[in-house]
């Protein structure tokens, strides 16, 4: 097998889509794909998740929730599998399967605005800002060409 089929969630975008690691360089594409300089596998319900090592060290805007996982991840993910020796293989399960035991977590800002009308001005200001947290799966998108 020279390639292996994974997932790659992108929280930013909120979207998971296929892709296709080739097995030869395959630490420099992952490391493509995650966008990051070290990578760090999470092992949770059949899946080996890679991500940024360093993903929770930075400022995050989303946070990304997995089923039966204990705390949250930060950052791009590549959803692999792997053989009984460890390395590296495809992802059996459906993208949408897939997509439904995540969650992206991201804050929302919904500004509280208060116009007042004087003589001849109309003037409109932000009172306050209320934060919420919205959270959604992944949309399911088609693969990039590369």
């Amino acid at each position: 097998m020279s390639a292996v089929k994974a997932f790659l969630i992108e929280p930013m975008a909120g979207t998971i889509r296929p892709v296709t690691i080739n097995l030869e360089g395959s630490y420099a594409e992952i490391k493509r794909l995650v966008k990051c300089d070290m990578i760090d596998v999470v092992r949770v319900s059949g899946f080996d998740i890679i991500v940024d090592d360093n993903g929770l060290d930075d400022i995050v805007p989303c946070l990304t929730q997995v089923a039966g996982a204990p705390t949250p991840i930060a950052g791009n993910l590549l959803v692999t599998a792997s053989d009984r020796l460890g390395e590296l293989a495809d992802v059996t399960d459906t993208i949408e399967a897939v997509a439904a035991r995540f969650t992206i977590v991201r804050p929302m800002l919904r500004p509280v605005i208060v116009v007042s009308e004087r003589p001849g001005v109309i003037a409109a200001e932000i009172v306050r800002v209320e934060i919420f947290l919205d959270r959604s799966a992944p949309k399911v998108t088609e693969a990039v060409e590369a």
